[in-house]
């Protein structure tokens, strides 16, 4: 069972823990021994991946019991729905049970965070250590992004704007996930990187390294999305200036005609004569 804080959740993705079902309930006709799920899966009995499927499993509300699993009434809804309502149902209650994710999905508003802002909510959900969240944090950001494809996203339009005031002020103060005195106590041979307005101080680990990166790509998107924007301005005003001149030098031709100044015009000899 994976753990962040006192918060458990599923240690394989739902798509995975309903084909186990789907088996169980094809092959063993929904009742099946641990250690014959162990033959069906090609594991150990007592293997820690083994039991890691269960309890998520469990965690998903898709099976009951310990020695003898058998599976749930809201897996059978999840495997065979009687209407595609039912499935949804049965799908969005899975994925309700686990807490984390519940909270997760409220804080976020069912939109899927960016990787800086899923690491501050977490550390501000679960309270657990930085190295932890940053560790586990990739799978529980696949957990949410499958729980909002089945939950979707609630429409709170008048709360749209302030939730995004509030994400960037979380990306530009906490944006690294540090406190002054942390700053202060950093080791010269840590990771510091400052820039627009954001600051990073924390540990040279690879993990953190993956932060830096993730915190400059978005700067770098920004920067590009400013750069674009100016750039079309300029051009809408090229072609104006463009256009401009155009009219000007039409203008001027249809002038000199008008006043028999163009000597190009060569008349018929006919008409010479």
């Amino acid at each position: 069972m994976a753990k962040l804080g006192q918060y458990t959740y599923p240690d394989i993705r739902f798509g995975d823990a309903v084909e186990i079902s789907g088996r169980v309930l094809t092959k063993f006709k929904g009742t099946v021994s641990v250690k014959g799920l162990a033959w069906e899966l090609g594991m150990a009995e007592g293997s820690g991946t083994l039991f890691a499927k269960v309890a998520a499993m469990r965690d998903f509300g898709l099976i009951e019991g310990r020695g003898e699993l058998r599976i749930s009434q809201l897996a059978q809804r999840v495997l065979h729905p009687a209407t595609p309502e039912e499935g949804q149902a049965a799908r969005a209650e899975a994925f309700q049970r686990v807490d984390l994710l519940r909270q997760l999905y409220d804080r976020f508003e069912g939109e899927v965070p960016d990787d800086m802002s899923m690491l501050v909510g977490l550390e501000e959900i679960t309270r657990a250590s930085r190295d932890e969240i940053v560790r586990r944090a990739p799978l529980i950001q696949k957990h949410l992004t499958d729980a909002i494809r089945v939950l979707g996203r609630p429409v709170r339009a008048e709360r749209k704007s302030e939730h995004s005031v509030h994400t960037q002020n979380m990306l530009g103060v906490t944006a690294a996930i540090s406190t002054s005195r942390e700053q202060g106590e950093a080791s010269s041979s840590g990771l510091h990187l400052s820039a627009g307005g954001r600051q990073l101080s924390v540990p040279l680990t690879p993990e953190y390294i993956d932060v830096a990166i993730t915190l400059l790509s978005a700067l770098k998107g920004e920067l590009r999305s400013d750069r674009e924007i100016v750039e079309e301005a300029d051009g809408v005003a090229d072609d104006e200036e463009t256009s401009a001149q155009g009219m000007c030098i039409e203008s001027a031709n249809v002038a000199a005609l008008e006043l028999g100044s163009i000597e190009q015009l060569d008349l018929p000899s006919e008409a010479q004569a």
